[in-house]
């Protein structure tokens, strides 16, 4: 056994272009997602949300002075894991946060990979990052994020049985992803992203189980309900998970609750 290791690496950067729309009604025959949201970023975390973990809780990291923005990835636990899983993170909420909120989880199951946004939350170019570019862009960076640590890891991951996780905008582009290769991400991880998925959609998309979590207090989870429960009325397997006591923000349990998400997926 070996800890949890995070270490980051770069990718390319894009010039930003407007992300796509579509339509679909839970519970329906449609199979196209609907559009993200358009209301205002994702504050940055406050000191009451989840505590982000330190430097020395992670471990040691180590870093490639590549072109581009950074690519956070994490060590699985076990020598002998090498699912991959794979993070897109919201608007104003970075990798550091979006992800290593729940390091430990996600290593129990295999590698982090969890590409930066391609802009920043304000003028200045040093805000935290988001997102500003299309679904099909998130796309190539994501895959562009994995090849590096491919061969940072001389191969070691692996994508059969990969998990595809979002935060917020992100779970919207996760929607967007599985349904542009199908197949390829066969376990979903949705937190605080009301889309209104469907049965007909996932299978569509070769997707086999799919987690949905959200805030007790925020404004995505009773749509996360209803799509989880007619999915569920389906015999899909869909599970919902509630973070208590916050809304758009990460609960202080959400490695807890990422765990039980992740061996809920990969148990179909």
């Amino acid at each position: 056994m070996r800890a949890a290791v995070l270490l980051f690496a770069m990718t390319a950067c894009r010039t930003a272009t407007p992300a796509p729309t579509a339509t679909a009604t839970a519970g329906s025959d449609a199979v196209t997602a609907p559009p993200p949201p358009s209301s205002a970023p994702v504050a940055p975390p406050s000191a009451s949300a989840a505590p982000v973990p330190t430097r020395e809780a992670i471990g040691p990291f180590e870093s490639w002075m590549l072109p581009g923005r950074t690519v956070w990835y994490a060590l699985p636990r076990a020598e002998d894991q090498h699912r991959l899983v794979a993070h897109l993170h919201g608007q104003c909420a970075p990798p550091v946060y979006s992800c290593g909120s729940w390091i430990d989880a996600g290593a129990d199951f295999g590698f982090m990979v969890c590409p930066t946004g391609n802009e920043h939350c304000n003028d200045s170019g040093i805000g935290p990052a988001m997102w500003d570019e299309s679904f099909a862009l998130m796309d190539e960076d994501l895959e562009k994020g994995i090849a590096v640590v491919e061969r940072k890891t001389d191969g070691g991951v692996s994508r059969d049985g990969a998990v595809l996780t979002g935060f917020s905008r992100g779970g919207w582009a996760a929607i967007d992803l599985v349904r542009r290769h199908p197949g390829r991400w066969p376990y979903l991880v949705i937190v605080e992203a009301d889309v209104t998925i469907n049965k007909a959609y996932l299978e569509a998309s070769k997707v086999r189980a799919v987690a949905m979590i959200a805030g007790e207090r925020g404004t995505e989870l009773p749509g996360e309900r209803k799509s989880v429960e007619e999915m569920q009325a389906q015999g899909y397997p869909a599970e919902l998970l509630v973070m208590p006591g916050t809304a758009h923000l990460y609960s202080a349990n959400i490695d807890d609750l990422m765990r039980q998400a992740l061996a809920f997926v990969t148990a179909h």
